[in-house]
């Protein structure tokens, strides 16, 4: 039984490993495809001669077709044949568009395609074909600035070369643009082809071109990654949910010295720290999970999902701040728990009481920088974390040795309205990312976006946010009257 399950893994693994082979071995090359593509352009070339436009619309068409199967493999390997023959394509498709067609104009853009498609195979053949190297939509963005400044000051040779080099940067980056938005990837190509044929023409359509490049601008300019969240955001984060951490840290302390259990500090101090490195390994664990997944599309709904759960977090603890923003609530909050933990006599029970209060404060912050890192910079990311470390460790100095008191109720205020106002952005910037990613609709708004506090022209991201506001100011409005009703009694009794 053994040796024959042996033998039906041999068979079986000689079966598989001879797929790749047979596939592979029956797979065109790049180099083929071009050349049967070179079929399709000099039927089209003979059909224009004869004036026959049905024939020369059917021989694009199957070109275009069979250029679609490989175009991809070829922009990884031949940029500038890539765009040649793009280029070709485009042109092809504007004469045959026009009405009437003009079949002489039509067979020389055939005679182009033609050119175009054996150039690339020499250069796939003698080795000197090559990608373009990386780029991003701001570098070509530049690009573009250059070619229009140039085509405004008369200068059209600098112009095509600015713009031509633009292009060759495109394939770089047109797959980013495709995830986003297949209209936007579509015109761009479409104008990328306008400009550099009004630029070549003899003498040169400065108008058209003028127009192309202003439209190519308008297109590319909203995938410039646009920074949403500042230092001050990153650093409020980190000192708020530190403050929160610490408060507990401390309040727990003062019960043990007030209760008689000063030697029991310990227990909370050891809680606290396992808090900050199960807060680190959570860290370090979602972060290889995003670097992983966060690719095209993915990218952009990982954003998305992750704004928007953390500003539910944020809510969450926005309302249970403004429910603790009174010293005897705050107190009442930590001493019934730790008088629960003393009197079962378990000194864990203390301990995990700590490392609770660290390690929420802590994942939350994770979280929340894991939604705010796509739309920071690097630097400003790490130096906002190290601001707030600083005013973390300053306060923690006063607090724990020179006994310094927070004023409660302004702290849980202030740290409430930031707590809400951050979670604003993250509901904006959430919502904006699931519409690039194509997962919700959008419903344009004639109004600016405001990135930097997460407003974005559109209905689906902006309803959400009024809805926000509204229920913060009923919310306030409803603690404000609930501390009237307490305070009523103890006023008529005065």
């Amino acid at each position: 039984m053994l040796r024959l399950r042996h033998l039906l893994m041999v068979v079986l693994f000689a079966l598989v490993a001879t797929i790749p082979f047979s596939v592979s071995a029956q797979e065109p090359s790049i180099a083929d495809r071009l050349r049967a593509l070179t079929h399709e352009a000099d039927e089209g070339a003979e059909a224009a001669k004869r004036g026959d436009v049905a024939a020369m619309q059917h021989a694009f068409d199957e070109a275009h077709k069979g250029w679609g199967v490989f175009e991809n493999q070829l922009r990884d390997r031949d940029s500038a044949g890539y765009n040649a023959i793009e280029q070709a394509f485009d042109t092809l498709k504007e004469h045959l568009a026009a009405q009437p067609v003009d079949a002489a104009a039509t067979g020389l853009a055939f005679q182009q395609l033609d050119q175009a498609l054996d150039q690339t195979i020499a250069r796939i053949a003698d080795g000197t074909a090559s990608a373009a190297p990386p780029s991003s939509p701001a570098m070509v963005l530049e690009l573009l600035g250059t070619a229009s400044q140039a085509l405004a000051s008369g200068d059209t040779t600098l112009a095509l070369q600015r713009a031509e080099t633009a292009q060759i940067a495109w394939p770089s980056i047109e797959g980013t643009i495709a995830t986003k938005s297949q209209a936007d990837y579509h015109a761009i190509e479409d104008d990328f082809s306008v400009a550099i044929a009004a630029l070549k023409a003899t003498p040169a359509d400065q108008a058209k071109a003028s127009a192309a490049l202003k439209r190519l601008h308008g297109m590319l300019a909203p995938y410039v990654e646009a920074q949403t969240y500042s230092m001050f955001d990153v650093a409020a984060i980190l000192l708020r949910e530190g403050l929160e951490a610490l408060l507990v840290i401390v309040a727990l302390l003062s019960f043990l010295r007030r209760s008689g259990n000063s030697d029991k500090r310990a227990w909370i101090w050891g809680g606290g720290i396992v808090g900050v490195l199960a807060s680190i390994a959570v860290a370090f664990m979602l972060q290889a999970i995003f670097s992983s997944a966060s690719a095209g599309q993915n990218r952009e709904l990982i954003e998305g999902v992750t704004g928007l759960v953390a500003a539910a977090m944020l809510f969450y603890v926005s309302y249970w701040l403004h429910s603790n923003a009174s010293l005897h609530a705050w107190k009442r909050f930590i001493d019934e728990r730790t008088t629960q933990a003393l009197a079962r006599g378990s000194m864990i029970g203390l301990a995990l009481l700590a490392f609770l209060a660290v390690f929420r404060e802590g994942a939350e912050t994770v979280v929340f920088y894991l939604g705010m890192a796509p739309s920071i910079s690097s630097s400003d990311l790490v130096a906002g974390i190290g601001i707030g470390a600083v005013a973390l460790t300053i306060a923690a100095v006063l607090m724990l040795v020179a006994g310094v008191k927070l004023p409660l109720r302004l702290f849980f205020r202030v740290a409430a309205l930031l707590v809400y106002y951050l979670g604003f952005k993250f509901v904006g910037t959430g919502i904006h990312s699931l519409q690039v990613a194509g997962v919700l609709p959008t419903s344009p708004i004639e109004m600016p976006a405001i990135p930097q506090i997460g407003i974005f022209p559109t209905w689906e991201s902006l309803l959400p946010q009024i809805v926000l506001i509204a229920t913060a100011v009923i919310i306030f409005l409803y603690l404000r009257s609930q501390e009237r009703k307490l305070r009523s009694p103890s006023m008529a009794a005065g």
